[in-house]
């Protein structure tokens, strides 16, 4: 599949809001302090756009896929996902452990919460380890392992469901499970106290923001997109309410009420706008569009996964050496996410590419 306009612009706002709020203990008060600051270092509403535009993509690919070729391939995509995840994944693991051996022994303290984060379990690892005071090391840099954990379960799961059901019913089930969703994050706050941290981190509790990508690309070919949502993209001064309600609204409901705004409210219309501002940046002629498709901000989106994986091992406060100090520690992840990328990412993703199914030849009937 094409890459899509916008989605890797999109990408890049969402990894510089990620990166900047990991790093606000390494910049210091003068800038922190600010404001302002807070906004522009909202890294969950960044994991929560890249949620979003996950649903949306991996949907996409499996409806080109059926369409071009009659059916979905569980195997090859799952080698595609592989592929696409594992080697930076895995590279970064090996590499905290190497640290720590030989280097660094006061990078981390224990290795158990580390055999979650390598099987994606990490996000429900508190099910089976019980925490302690001195796993705040190994929290901090293996703990954005939460999101691709929540993803790859997603994964596992979703294909199936997609070649099992016809589209009408599928769409049903998405909403269904997104309307559901305030009622389970508010069940597991209530009868799962041990896991009111983690509920946007867990599948069933934090799924639901995926599945409104998925819904958007499940509805884009549909007569109710042209005739609706196109009509409500298309409105400027919507567009601009509802990027002021995501980007500073919500935030600021989010950080007074909390859990009493997020969880019932926020969560599910936070990704429902967050997906009609995609829509719009894909859609749409404008600045933004032309800013979010401009060379060095579709490169950024594009280093974005290999940003994501090694931003932990510098950004951070936890040990006291040079390359984790402000603002050195920034200029290094930017150099590894480089390296990563086209070392690692790149040989890989190549491969991707023999796993694609060839579209289906048509049949020419014979005079």
């Amino acid at each position: 599949m094409h890459r899509i306009k916008s989605l890797d612009g999109i990408r890049a706002i969402s990894i510089f809001m990620v990166l900047l709020g990991h790093c606000a203990d390494t910049i210091g008060p003068i800038v922190t302090d600010n404001s302002a600051f807070p906004f522009f270092a909202n890294a969950r509403l960044g994991v929560r756009i890249f949620f979003v535009i996950s649903g949306y993509l991996i949907t996409k690919i499996l409806i080109t896929e059926r369409d071009k070729t009659g059916g979905i391939n569980l195997r090859n995509f799952y080698i595609r996902r592989a592929f696409r995840i594992f080697p930076v994944f895995y590279l970064y693991i090996i590499t905290l452990i190497v640290l720590k051996n030989f280097f660094i022994p006061e990078l981390f303290e224990s290795y158990e919460w580390i055999g979650f984060a390598s099987v994606f379990l990490w996000n429900y690892a508190h099910w089976f380890i019980v925490p302690k005071a001195t796993n705040g090391n190994v929290v901090w840099f293996f703990g954005h392992f939460w999101t691709l954990s929540m993803e790859e379960q997603f994964y596992l799961l979703w294909p199936i469901t997609f070649i099992k059901l016809n589209v009408s019913t599928l769409k049903k089930l998405v909403i269904g499970i997104i309307i559901a969703a305030p009622v389970v994050r508010l069940a597991t706050y209530y009868f799962m106290p041990d896991s009111r941290g983690q509920i946007e981190m867990m599948l069933h509790s934090g799924g639901s923001i995926i599945l409104m990508g998925c819904l958007g690309a499940l509805i884009e070919n549909t007569a109710f997109f042209r005739d609706k949502v196109m009509k409500l993209v298309n409105n400027t001064a919507l567009i601009a309410f509802i990027g002021l309600f995501v980007f500073v609204i919500s935030p600021m409901l989010d950080h007074r009420f909390q859990g009493a705004y997020k969880l019932p409210i926020g969560a599910n219309l936070e990704s429902l706008l967050i997906m009609i501002l995609i829509f719009w940046s894909i859609y749409v002629p404008s600045k933004v569009a032309v800013f979010l498709n401009s060379k060095i901000i579709t490169h950024i989106g594009v280093l974005s996964y290999s940003l994501y994986i090694w931003q932990q091992l510098f950004l951070n406060n936890k040990i006291d050496y040079w390359f984790n100090q402000f603002p050195q520690n920034i200029c290094l992840v930017i150099v590894v996410a480089h390296i990563s990328y086209y070392l690692i990412e790149m040989p890989f993703l190549n491969q991707k590419n023999r796993f694609i199914r060839k579209p289906k030849p048509l049949v020419v009937a014979s005079v």
